[in-house]
């Protein structure tokens, strides 16, 4: 059954005016409470004019004739105005509670047979206003409230449809993605990089002579001394000295000592020394067998300050392929070639020049495995267009049987392949005599 029209607008004006029912809630149990409170003083003083009237004579004697009962009658009297007082209270507490647990209902139900105080309420305007809200919808002028509820349930309907249409995107929106990622791809640092640059040279640390020193390095020999414990007092001595006698004990200490905890000590100390004589030893501890030994590597490499690039540079520049090999291997174990192809395409020229440095490592020592698996599987062709581009700058021969077996793979997009082919063009003009 459809409700009355001029509900809505009294509605409104009943939510405006909640407070005035509330109001006359309130004065209304204050002068019931009045009253009681002015009934409470009445008797009360009635009680006490009595006994005070009473001569004094007859009430010592009365005292000394009935002994105790008069306190107990007291006691009583007063009993019982406590007891009707609380018993009032309660009443004009219940009486608040049950007009407001009406008004509340006021939220959840809109029809005609709640009881609502409204005598602030004028029907003869409301019926007025009512007249005149149908002549303006009928002129199609402003629309009825109903009107507004359905357009606002279509509006929402739409932009819910909205919604689930955007969520995935078109393929215009995809291909507009794509060339603006190569578009930051072209102004990267990483396309900077033709060649390496020699590492900087660094000062070496001193060589000593003192006799606790060498007593030390002595003692932390573990073919020497088999006791753990005074190899680790020499440990803490070795620690007071920084020098080139102290640093080779101690990497000999944290590579190949039969204690995993004295492995960890002598790395955490070289951590401390941070120079750069201490790299490669902390790098290769990264592939020990030991979970501690590797945590206390980890984080000793990514504390030391000096230039990690041209650490890498200087492993290249030894010319040892064996010992390149083994640093490779040890930065592969320990996840940081794989997060170094992600720092390849990184804004910041320093850190894109370290994974440059990296990856050209990989190819000067021949472990190219995991790079032609990153341009195979990445999600990032930047990162792929990337690792081509050192392949290319490093120029070594050996990358051109990997970069063949790219291109007869069916993994990669066709702008990756056009990438491939070019570098695999330019290895050919290389190989061709002139």
């Amino acid at each position: 059954m459809r409700a009355d029209p001029i509900f809505p607008r009294v509605l409104r004006l009943f939510h405006l005016n909640t407070a005035f029912p509330q109001i006359y809630l309130m004065k209304r149990n204050y002068k019931r409470n009045s009253r009681i409170t002015g009934l409470i003083l009445f008797i009360s003083t009635l009680a006490i004019n009595t006994i005070a009237q009473s001569n004094l004579a007859k009430e010592k004697e009365f005292i000394e004739r009935s002994g105790d009962r008069l306190f107990f009658i007291t006691l009583f009297i007063i009993l019982a105005v406590l007891g009707g007082v609380y018993y009032f209270w309660r009443r004009s507490r219940k009486g608040m509670e049950q007009p407001q647990h009406i008004y509340d209902r006021r939220y959840t139900s809109y029809n005609g047979n709640d009881s609502f105080e409204m005598g602030h309420v004028d029907a003869e305007k409301e019926i007025e206003w009512l007249q005149k809200a149908r002549k303006t919808t009928a002129k199609g002028q402003k629309p009825s409230y109903g009107t507004k509820r359905r357009n606002s349930t279509k509006n929402r309907a739409g932009a819910r449809k909205l919604v689930r249409g955007s969520e995935g995107p078109s393929v215009d929106t995809k291909v507009f993605q794509e060339k603006m990622k190569m578009l930051q791809y072209a102004q990267l640092p990483i396309n900077s990089f033709n060649e390496l640059r020699p590492a900087k040279h660094f000062e070496p640390l001193p060589e000593s002579k003192v006799k606790s020193l060498l007593s030390a390095i002595k003692q932390a020999d573990g073919e020497f001394e088999e006791d753990a414990s005074v190899r680790e007092l020499a440990i803490n001595v070795l620690a007071a000295f920084k020098n080139c006698n102290s640093v080779d004990a101690l990497s000999q200490i944290a590579l190949y000592d039969l204690s995993s905890s004295l492995r960890s000590k002598a790395v955490s100390v070289l951590t401390d020394f941070d120079h750069e004589s201490v790299f490669e030893t902390i790098l290769l501890a990264c592939a020990d067998p030991t979970r501690e030994v590797r945590a206390a590597a980890a984080r000793g490499l990514f504390r030391l300050n000096f230039d990690r690039a041209g650490a890498w540079r200087r492993i290249i520049e030894t010319g040892d392929e064996f010992r390149m090999s083994q640093a490779v291997r040890a930065a592969i174990e320990s996840s940081i070639v794989s997060k170094s192809f992600d720092r390849l395409v990184h804004e910041d020229l320093k850190i894109a020049y370290e994974a440059f440095t990296l990856a050209a490592l990989m190819i000067k020592s021949g472990e190219e495995k995991e790079i032609f698996e990153a341009i195979r599987n990445h999600k990032d062709e930047r990162v792929k267009f990337a690792l081509l581009h050192v392949i290319k700058a490093i120029g070594d021969e050996r990358s051109l049987a990997g970069l063949n077996d790219l291109r007869q793979d069916d993994l990669c997009s066709a702008a990756v392949f056009a990438r491939i082919d070019d570098v695999i063009k330019i290895f050919e003009q290389v190989a061709v005599p002139s």
